[in-house]
C-alpha cells in the first residue's frame, strides 16, 4: 500500500484549515497565537482516513505572506496538494505565489478547492470565480485538475471532494522504501521523560527503533528510541508517511528545522550546490551575477549567492546553469528542487533542481564544467554515478550504495549498465572510470617506452618506480589490476619481479659487454663465497645504479642467480649447491644450516641466504632450525635439473 502525504495551499484565511478540519476532525491549529489571531502561522498536521480505508497524512500550510519560510518548509514533501481558494475573494496574491511554488517545485498533482460556497450569491457568482480561477491556473499543472465548491460549514460538496481525492491518490505509486533512509526535520520539541522528538515526511528508506541514524548537518549519530505514525507507537516507519521520531540524548537546540535524520554516512552537508535554476516570468527584476537571495530546500533554508555559471543575468522567465554558495550548509542530493526568494524585499523570484550537491568551486564559462551539468540535466540516472566515478576515478561500491540515494537492485543495475556500456570497469570492489583505466595503461606504457630508451641495458623498470608514474590516488589493487591486464594483452612482461615491455631485449653494448665479462668472472672465480654487488661495485669501479643494471642483465640471461639484494650465485654454483642438497635428503630427512655449510665449505653469511632462496623457490620447507624437502625429485640427481618435481 502506497502511503500518501496530502498539503493544502492558497492564500491567507481562504478556510485551508477549516477545510482540514471538517475532512479529518482534527484542529492543525495547535498554537494560542494561532486561534486568537485566527491565522495559521505554523505547519499543521493532521491524520486522514480516506473513505478506501487507507490512511493519509496531511500538512497544513500557513498562507500570510510573513510565514512563507513555514509554508516552504511543508510543501516541499507532498503528493497531492488541495488549492483552496475562497469564493467571496478569488485569486489573491498568495494564491499565485503558492502556484509559483509549487511549479517550480513541479508538484504534480492537485485538485483546486472553492471554499465558503455557502457564502456565494448564487450558482452564477460561483461559476464566475471558478472562471477567474481556471484562467488565473492556465498552463500551470492545475490547468487540468478537479474543482469541488465545498462549505466547511454546511458540509456542501465534501463527499464529492472525499471521493476525489480518493480516486485521485488510489493512483500513485509508493516512494522507495529501500533506498537509503532520508527524513528531513520540520519540527522539533522535547516531551519531559523522553527527550527529543522531531517529526518529518519520510522521503526516501525505512526508520526503525533502536536504529541508528546520523543527525545532518550536524553530523552526530544517535540511536531511535521510539517511532508514532500519526499519534501511533510503531516499530517501523517508512517512506511516505508522516513520522515523530524519539531521539534521546541530544538537545533540541542541535535539531534545528531542515535537519535531516539519514542513514549514516548516506548523505553529505554542503556549502555549495550546482543547479539548473529557472527565473519566474513575473520576477520583479533582472537576476546578476552574486545576488544575494534566500534559498529554500526542502524543511532547510539559507542565505547564498548565486554565482552565474553560463550567463552574466538572467532575465525574469530565463534560466541558466549556477552554483549556489551557501552561509550556512544545506543537506542535499542530486534532482532536489529549491526555491529561491530575493533577499529584500523577500518575494519568490524563482527555483531550480539540484544537478551536483557537492562540487567544488567552478570558474564562469568553462565549457568542461557546462557540458558536465548539462549531462547531468538529461535525468539520466546512471549519469550521476558516472559522473561520481570519473571525478574519483575509483569509488567502492560500499560508498557508492550509501550515498547514491537509490535502493541496492537499482544502483547495481545502473553500475551494470555502465559496465556493459565500457563507460566503467569493476575491479574488486571498485568502480572505475574505464577512460582513466585507459590513460593510465597508456602512462605505463609511456613510462616503460622511456625508460627502456635511457637504460637500455636493464631487463625492467621496479614495480615501485613503474608506480610512480600514476597518479597518487590510484589504489594499489587499480595498479595491480593494470599490470595483469597489459600482461595478458601481450603489452608488458614481469622479469624477475621487474616490469619490461614485452618485446624490450636488453643488449649490452660493446662496453658494457666487456663489463658484463668482468663482473661474470667475479662471480665465477667467488664460487661459494662470491662478491656481494657492493663488492662488485668497487672492484669494477662502477656506480651503484650500473652494478644494479648489470646485475639485473646478468640474473635476466641466467648467468647469475640472486639471493638478495646484495648476493648472488654463479649458476654453475647454484646448481651445485642445488644438487648437493638433492643427494643429501636421499639419505637423511632433514638439513641443518651448520651440516649444510660444512658440506659446502662456506660461511653462514652465504649459506642461509641460499637456504632462504631454497625455501622460496619451495625446494625445502624449513621446520623449527632445519629444512626438509618439499618439491625435489629425490630418485634422480645425476642431472641438476630432475631435481625438481
Amino acid at each position: 500500500m502506497s502511503h500518501i502525504i496530502i498539503g493544502t495551499a492558497g492564500h491567507v484565511d481562504h478556510g485551508k484549515t477549516a477545510l482540514i478540519k471538517v475532512l479529518t476532525g482534527e484542529d492543525t491549529d495547535r498554537l494560542q497565537e494561532e486561534k486568537e489571531r485566527g491565522i495559521s502561522i505554523e505547519l499543521g498536521f493532521a491524520p486522514f482516513k480516506l473513505p478506501g480505508g487507507r490512511l493519509a497524512g496531511v500538512i497544513d500550510v500557513p498562507g500570510h505572506e510573513r510565514f512563507i519560510h513555514n509554508m516552504l518548509a511543508g510543501i516541499g514533501g507532498i503528493d497531492l496538494v488541495l488549492l483552496v481558494v475562497d469564493v467571496t475573494e478569488g485569486v489573491m496574491p498568495q494564491t499565485r505565489e503558492h502556484v509559483d511554488i509549487m511549479e517550480l517545485l513541479q508538484i504534480k498533482r492537485g485538485i483546486v478547492v472553492l471554499t465558503k460556497a455557502d457564502m456565494a450569491e448564487d450558482s452564477d457568482w460561483l461559476d464566475l470565480v471558478e472562471e477567474e480561477v481556471r484562467e488565473a491556473l492556465a498552463g500551470t499543472f492545475l490547468s487540468e485538475a478537479p474543482y469541488h465548491r465545498v462549505s466547511a460549514v454546511t458540509r456542501e460538496g465534501l463527499d464529492e471532494l472525499l471521493a476525489s481525492i480518493d480516486s485521485m491518490t488510489g493512483e500513485f505509486s509508493s516512494r522507495d522504501a529501500a533506498a537509503p533512509l532520508r527524513l528531513p526535520v520540520d519540527r522539533v520539541f522535547s516531551v519531559t521523560g523522553f527527550g527529543t522528538i522531531v517529526t518529518g515526511t519520510l522521503l526516501a528508506g525505512k526508520i526503525a527503533s533502536g536504529m541508528n541514524v546520523e543527525v545532518m548537518p550536524l553530523g552526530e549519530k544517535v540511536r531511535v528510541r521510539q517511532i508514532q505514525v500519526h499519534g501511533s507507537l510503531v516499530t517501523e516507519a517508512e517512506a511516505g508517511q508522516r513520522v515523530a521520531v524519539n531521539l534521546p540524548g541530544i538537545d533540541k537546540e542541535a535539531l534545528p528545522r531542515g535537519s535531516v535524520l539519514a542513514a549514516p554516512g548516506s548523505l553529505a552537508s554542503t556549502y555549495m550546490m550546482d543547479v539548473r535554476l529557472q527565473i519566474l516570468a513575473d520576477a520583479p527584476r533582472t537576476i546578476k551575477n552574486m545576488a544575494r537571495v534566500h534559498v529554500y530546500l526542502s524543511t532547510g533554508r539559507s542565505i547564498g549567492r548565486i554565482f552565474m555559471l553560463d550567463s552574466e543575468e538572467l532575465l525574469p522567465g530565463e534560466s541558466g546553469l549556477v552554483q549556489l554558495r551557501l552561509e550556512k550548509q544545506l543537506v542535499a542530493q542530486g534532482g532536489d528542487r529549491l526555491i529561491i526568494r530575493s533577499y529584500s524585499p523577500m518575494t519568490t523570484i524563482g527555483g531550480g533542481v539540484v544537478l551536483d550537491a557537492n562540487p567544488v568551486k567552478h570558474k564562469r564559462f568553462k565549457t568542461e564544467i557546462l557540458n558536465r551539468l548539462k549531462e547531468l540535466e538529461k535525468g539520466d540516472p546512471a549519469a550521476p554515478l558516472l559522473q561520481r566515478i570519473r571525478r574519483e576515478s575509483a569509488v567502492s561500491s560500499d560508498v557508492l550504495e550509501k550515498q547514491s540515494g537509490l535502493a541496492p537492485e537499482v544502483l547495481f543495475a545502473l553500475l551494470q549498465r555502465l559496465i556493459e556500456e565500457d563507460k566503467a570497469v569493476k575491479v574488486g570492489n571498485l568502480y572505475v572510470d574505464a577512460v582513466a583505466l585507459a590513460q593510465w595503461s597508456s602512462s605505463i606504457i609511456e613510462a616503460l617506452q622511456s625508460y627502456h630508451v635511457v637504460h637500455p641495458l636493464n631487463v625492467g623498470m621496479s614495480k615501485a618506480l613503474l608506480r610512480s608514474s600514476l597518479p597518487k590516488e590510484v589504489p594499489q589493487r587499480i595498479y595491480d589490476y593494470l599490470l595483469n591486464s597489459l600482461d595478458q594483452q601481450q603489452e608488458i612482461a614481469e622479469r624477475d619481479g621487474l616490469v619490461a615491455l614485452r618485446n624490450h631485449m636488453p643488449e649490452p653494448g660493446p662496453k658494457e659487454a666487456v663489463l658484463i665479462e668482468q663482473i661474470s668472472l667475479l662471480y665465477q672465480e667467488g664460487k661459494f663465497a662470491p662478491p656481494s654487488l657492493r663488492e662488485v661495485t668497487e672492484k669494477v669501479n662502477l656506480s651503484a645504479e650500473q652494478a644494479e643494471a648489470l646485475a639485473a642483465y646478468l640474473a635476466w640471461k641466467g648467468v647469475i642467480v640472486r639471493l638478495d639484494e646484495q648476493l648472488a650465485f654463479h649458476q654453475e654454483h647454484f646448481n651445485r649447491a642445488k644438487e648437493m642438497l638433492c643427494y643429501h635428503f636421499q639419505k637423511e630427512k632433514s638439513l641443518s644450516p651448520a651440516a649444510f655449510r660444512d658440506m659446502m665449505g662456506t660461511t653462514r653469511k652465504f649459506v642461509m641466504p641460499l637456504l632462504e632462496t631454497f625455501d622460496r623457490l619451495k625446494w625445502t620447507r624449513r621446520m623449527g632450525d632445519e629444512r626438509v624437502p618439499w618439491r625435489l625429485d629425490l630418485n634422480n640427481c645425476g642431472e641438476v635439473d630432475n631435481c625438481e618435481k
